[in-house]
């Protein structure tokens, strides 16, 4: 029985095989990256965005998730929801996306996470 404070410890084959299925970004990141010692996943963003099911939503739902991704990401938002996000996780996860998602908005572009986010 896994109790607080153990890490998880995946099938083999599976945690080799299921990274690198996803795209990775210039640096080798990509959101399908597992750590499993502090959480699931690397990265905290769910690698489905790069799903069809993502892509496939109409637009204006499709435009408001990615506004609300880009407003956590580059530190707009400062609610409590989101205080857990250190600067680095949002600004790897923007780097990431910049690379590995085509067709993403043109603010994605030109954001830095904003200074003030722990």
């Amino acid at each position: 029985m896994l109790r607080c404070g153990d890490a998880i410890i995946p099938c083999e084959t599976f945690s080799q095989t299921f990274p690198r299925r996803g795209p990775r970004d210039s640096k080798g990141r990509s959101l399908r990256d597992f750590d499993l010692q502090k959480r699931l996943f690397k990265y905290p963003l769910s690698f489905l965005i790069y799903s069809r099911t993502f892509d496939a939503l109409p637009d204006d739902a499709r435009d408001r998730i990615l506004r609300r991704v880009f407003a956590v990401l580059s530190g707009r938002d400062t609610s409590a929801k989101f205080a857990w996000l250190t600067a680095e996780d949002r600004r790897n996860v923007l780097e990431i996306l910049r690379d590995t998602k085509p067709n993403l908005p043109g603010y994605f572009a030109a954001a830095s996470v904003t200074a003030g986010v722990r």
